[in-house]
């Protein structure tokens, strides 16, 4: 009884541990720049510019020392002292990093998990609100879409610092494969039609373990369950 009640409490800690890791909002005061808001660790997914090589899709390979920069969702690269991004990303067919695998579809997505169902993570900031001062004093919230040109772009530069009051907030989404080209979003309506037959398998597993589709625990435990499941269907035929 007492080691049930110690394996409940560790259940519980390591949830709060989970929850008091999600991003929190970040307000950019108007004519500040991002960097007096985001620390180098903050800014760059690796401590330091690390060797790797971009592989492009005409198989020609060029090591050099990236960095995946977590405000603008571009991975950068030290050339002649400069550092600098792909402008022309349809020309990748991946990046690695370190231990690390990257590949671009519409952002750069990172390999977390691979087998017959591979599983990739998206990293990105968004523009969550533009807080506009009104009259007298009062703050108007205005969507992202309806705000200016500063934005979580490509051309962002942290130096810029923008005329509003501007919420940012990471965020990290997931996407799958089979083939390794399919890039598509890893939601519950989606991972269900992955294996005709095998629905109710999947189904089961997400009811028993409650999976969390923003948990990247939950979604490398399904990804792996779901890949035995289909080693098992092969082994059958």
């Amino acid at each position: 009884m007492i080691q049930a009640i110690l394996f409940l409490c560790i259940i519980q800690l390591i949830h709060s541990s989970l929850v008091a890791q999600e991003y929190k909002p970040v307000t950019v005061k108007a004519g500040t720049s991002l960097k007096e808001y985001f620390t180098d660790s903050q800014r760059y997914l690796y401590p330091n510019f690390t060797q790797g090589s971009v592989i492009f899709k005409n198989r020609i390979i060029t090591p050099s020392n990236f960095n995946f920069n977590l405000l603008t969702g571009e991975i950068e690269f030290i050339h002649s002292k400069d550092t600098l991004f792909f402008p022309s990303k349809n020309e990748i067919d991946l990046i690695v990093v370190a231990r690390d695998t990257f590949y671009y579809h519409n952002a750069y997505l990172q390999l977390i998990r691979s087998g017959p169902l591979n599983l990739y993570l998206k990293r990105s900031m968004i523009v969550m609100n533009i807080l506009k001062q009104g009259a007298f004093g009062t703050v108007n919230r205005s969507a992202a879409s309806e705000s200016y040109d500063f934005v979580i772009t490509k051309s962002l530069s942290i130096d810029l610092k923008p005329v509003d009051d501007m919420v940012l907030q990471r965020k990290d989404e997931y996407f799958y494969s089979t083939t390794g080209s399919d890039f598509n979003p890893f939601t519950r309506k989606n991972i269900t039609r992955i294996m005709p037959g095998k629905e109710k398998d999947i189904r089961n597993f997400l009811k028993t373990f409650r999976v969390d589709f923003e948990s990247r625990e939950d979604l490398l435990r399904l990804t792996d369950f779901m890949n035995n499941l289909q080693s098992e269907h092969s082994g059958k035929r």
